[in-house]
């Protein structure tokens, strides 16, 4: 990132307005601004001329999801006994038609809108993926975490820390279309166990 006004573009899209946001504390604004931010990335990827969407459908390694996947699972059905087992199952428990709805249209309204500003823009507009992977996923980590703060609780930071690692890897080394699933299925895990409250 050696231009400046990309360096500024940089803090201002994943440090600056996460600040502001938590202080804001609104959940309409968070996903305001990430739809404005994501229909922003698609308009500069657009134009960028190095970038070709047709990169984004190779195809899904299956293999690489289920095997994380129950990893995730294992892990979050651990996590939550630790935190608050009460919470264990609570939302498909208590408001089963509103759990199926967040369980269908996640992967469209949250999912997509992450992965394309979180890995795709990310990557495209501010690293090259000649990098080393230890090098592209620490930055990655860091701004995808941060950006959770808008939350405001620890267990939001935490678990997407952990999480983004995996996505990255999944996005640089398998496809766009891999990490969407993997990341579409943890939230899934997340919202069915009882951990979504700290996502919304």
């Amino acid at each position: 990132m050696a231009n400046p006004l990309k360096n500024i573009e940089f803090f201002f899209i994943f440090l600056i307005l996460p600040s502001v946001i938590f202080f804001l504390d609104s959940s309409i604004i968070v996903f305001l601004t990430l739809y404005l931010v994501f229909t922003l990335s698609l308009v500069i990827l657009y134009f960028d001329k190095t970038f070709s969407f047709n990169s984004l459908k190779k195809k899904v390694d299956w293999k690489f999801i289920i095997i994380f996947s129950l990893i995730f699972l294992s892990l979050s059905f651990f996590y939550i006994l630790l935190v608050d087992k009460d919470l264990l199952f609570i939302f498909p428990k208590t408001n089963f038609k509103l759990w199926l709805l967040v369980i269908l249209i996640y992967p469209f309204l949250s999912v997509i809108p992450q992965e394309v500003v979180y890995r795709v823009f990310f990557f495209q507009r501010y690293f090259t993926k000649k990098n080393s992977f230890y090098f592209l996923m620490l930055p990655n980590m860091v701004v995808f975490s941060y950006g959770h703060i808008v939350f405001n609780n620890v267990h939001a930071i935490l678990i997407t820390a952990i999480v983004s690692p995996i996505f990255t890897y999944a996005y640089l080394k398998k496809s766009f279309l891999t990490c969407i699933v993997l990341h579409s299925l943890g939230g899934q895990i997340i919202f069915t166990l009882g951990l979504g409250k700290y996502f919304f």
